[in-house]
């Protein structure tokens, strides 16, 4: 298995199949496609609403503007930074973001989402990604021979800081000097990637070849990824990921693209460290360059899920 064709984990298969294809993800690119996954009606609905929302105009989107505190709500172009380890690569990409507290209060939203049956498509698309990504917890605790609710405790639904929804509109551009989102890892556990309209763009960086590879666009899959946490989890055996959104091709140039992320954080109070499992008991975390840069250089203090985060976030937004 290698970085030009990401393993595919079908929920129609058996679990030991599934479990065989997660180990492949783990072992290898840190990304992998999700098929029949029961979610594609769903986000057709959400990718609608997700692209009227982009057409608003934007002083009533700014109305709603990225909070410095929670980090949620509008993120115009220009107010985001990806790749930290170029301060002056700015993404071209505009991008509405909520958090599981946020369903809880609808005033946390423009005016456009309380329109009909607005919210409660949000609400219910939020709970299923939410779902999904504990029946994957599942199967990744049986794939490392732990407990079964091993990491789905580490994910309760009522305890901060929650799973985050980004929708995000990659409008048409020629330029040549930038990038639609920068390279970076993710900060929490899993990441559930929709794409839409068959509109490539994203890259997965392998590490080891220092090598970019282009990730097919596939409607009927989700493109799932793991992130920093699960790095830290299995003493660097699964890697984050390196990933961006390049530029798009001439052909290209003067069409938006649009995707959903869905990302899925332990609880805040999670301690980082090791799982229990045989399959790492005697691995050693040597960190590569990135690892350097992401995970704290004190590797006796032991961070929890919360304070990585924080860090992480505190290094992306600019205001």
């Amino acid at each position: 298995m290698s970085f030009s064709s990401l393993p595919i984990v079908d929920l129609k298969s058996t679990s030991d199949e599934i479990r065989q294809s997660l180990l492949n993800a783990c072992f290898t690119t840190g990304f992998f496609y999700l098929s029949n996954h029961g979610l594609h009606p769903l986000q057709d609905q959400v990718f609608d609403l997700a692209k009227e929302f982009f057409h608003r105009p934007l002083d009533e989107k700014l109305r709603h503007a990225l909070s410095p505190t929670s980090y949620h709500g509008y993120l115009r172009i220009g107010r985001e930074n990806l790749d930290s380890t170029n301060s002056k690569l700015i993404d071209e990409k505009e991008a509405f973001k909520f958090g599981q507290s946020d369903l809880n209060n609808i005033d946390q939203f423009p005016d456009f989402f309380h329109h009909g049956e607005n919210f409660q498509l949000i609400q219910t698309f939020f709970r299923s990604c939410y779902d999904l990504c504990l029946r994957l917890f599942e199967h990744l605790a049986e794939t490392f021979e732990i407990n079964r609710d091993y990491f789905t405790s580490k994910h309760q639904w009522d305890k901060p800081p929650g799973a985050t929804m980004k929708f995000l509109h990659y409008p048409p551009t020629n330029k040549t000097d930038s990038i639609r989102a920068g390279a970076h890892s993710d900060y929490g556990s899993l990441t559930l990637l929709f794409q839409h309209d068959n509109q490539s763009g994203l890259e997965v960086f392998d590490r080891s070849t220092n090598q970019w590879h282009p990730v097919e666009a596939r409607d009927d899959m989700i493109v799932v990824n793991f992130g920093d946490v699960f790095e830290y989890w299995s003493k660097g055996m699964i890697k984050s990921t390196i990933h961006r959104v390049n530029l798009p091709t001439v052909d290209q140039q003067h069409h938006s693209r649009y995707s959903i992320a869905f990302f899925c954080d332990p609880n805040g109070d999670t301690l980082l460290t090791p799982i229990p499992s045989k399959l790492i008991q005697d691995r050693i975390y040597v960190k590569d360059q990135h690892a350097t840069h992401v995970f704290p250089d004190d590797d006796q203090r032991i961070l929890t899920a919360g304070e990585h985060l924080q860090m992480r976030l505190n290094k992306t937004h600019t205001y």
